[in-house]
């Protein structure tokens, strides 16, 4: 019955956004670039390890939609796209780690989170 509870209450919880920034070639403040990808995990058990997994499955993917792919032979873009990584990986560390504490303590409500660096 928790469960069920906890999975309709999931499922009304939409999303996050996840933020990033990337940088354009000259990689100063004001050609910064902010990208954001939305992780669904309304249809998951967040307190499964296979519904954990899942939601880790789908924000490794949207880091890698956030950040997008690089010219390997430009420096530059090596460079930026490392740090759009970089940054990436550490804001959907913050909001998993919120979400997946929620998820446990069972007070996990509806919410969209926004993170920005």
């Amino acid at each position: 019955m928790k469960l069920n509870i906890m999975n309709k209450s999931l499922c009304a919880a939409a999303a996050f956004a996840m933020t990033a920034a990337g940088f354009a070639a000259s990689a100063n403040a004001q050609n910064r670039i902010t990208k954001t990808a939305e992780v669904q995990f309304g249809d998951l058990d967040l307190t499964s390890d296979d519904g954990k997994a899942t939601f880790q499955g789908r924000i490794k993917g949207a880091v890698r939609q956030v950040c997008g792919t690089y010219d390997a032979k430009s420096l530059v873009d090596s460079q930026d796209h490392g740090n759009c990584m970089q940054e990436a990986k550490l804001s959907a560390k913050k909001a998993s780690v919120t979400i997946l504490a929620a998820a446990e303590a069972g007070k996990l409500t509806e919410t969209a989170m926004l993170i920005r660096k």
